[in-house]
């Protein structure tokens, strides 16, 4: 009986235009996540800041899409503490990211990546 191959990784467009980024806190603090659309050119002003209280080990997540004029930063904050800042957005793909308080600080680390598909 023969086996069978696996599928092809499914393949991201170079175009996409979304991304999902998620975020699962872990410990008793109140942690936060928050965006913010930066202009490429000073002095401009965007919607589509957020944010986003986190719940101990549930994801929050929000979809980012991209944009020609702005960069989105994002971070997770807490009272005390010094931000932890995600990287970009990769569009085509949802991330997920750990976030703890710990004695030494806000800590924030990559735990999986998968890619989002294209629209249907």
């Amino acid at each position: 009986m023969p086996i069978a191959a696996a599928p092809p990784p499914a393949q991201v467009a170079s175009d996409s235009r979304s991304a999902v980024v998620c975020v699962r806190a872990a410990g008793p603090r109140p942690l936060f996540f928050t965006g913010k659309l930066v202009g490429k050119k000073p002095g401009a002003t965007f919607p589509g800041d957020f944010e986003l209280p986190l719940k101990a080990n549930a994801d929050q997540c929000n979809n980012l899409l991209r944009s020609k004029v702005a960069d989105w930063t994002l971070s997770v904050t807490t009272p005390g503490f010094k931000a932890c800042y995600l990287p970009a957005p990769e569009f085509g793909y949802r991330v997920t990211y750990s976030a703890k308080a710990t004695a030494r600080g806000l800590a924030c680390a990559p735990i999986a990546k998968s890619p989002i598909g294209t629209w249907k």
